[in-house]
């Protein structure tokens, strides 16, 4: 039950940016601990979160007085 609900949510963080990872799930639990597996993806794919991640740093940091602009 825990890896579902933390795959849903780690699935809907980057759906806000429009952006689906078509391999993550939830696998049975590890250890008695709830698991995610988040497969794998092309590399375009896996370059567009971390272009929207970077935009949102930069764009904190611009707000913040320039911390994180810049990279």
């Amino acid at each position: 039950m825990a890896g579902t609900a933390a795959a849903s949510g780690l699935a809907a963080t980057p759906a806000r940016l429009g952006v689906v990872l078509p391999s993550l799930r939830s696998s049975s639990p590890v250890n008695e601990h709830g698991f995610v597996e988040l497969g794998g993806c092309s590399a375009a794919l896996a370059s567009q979160p971390a272009q929207r991640i970077n935009d949102a740093v930069d764009a904190q940091g611009r707000i913040a007085g320039g911390a994180g602009a810049g990279r």
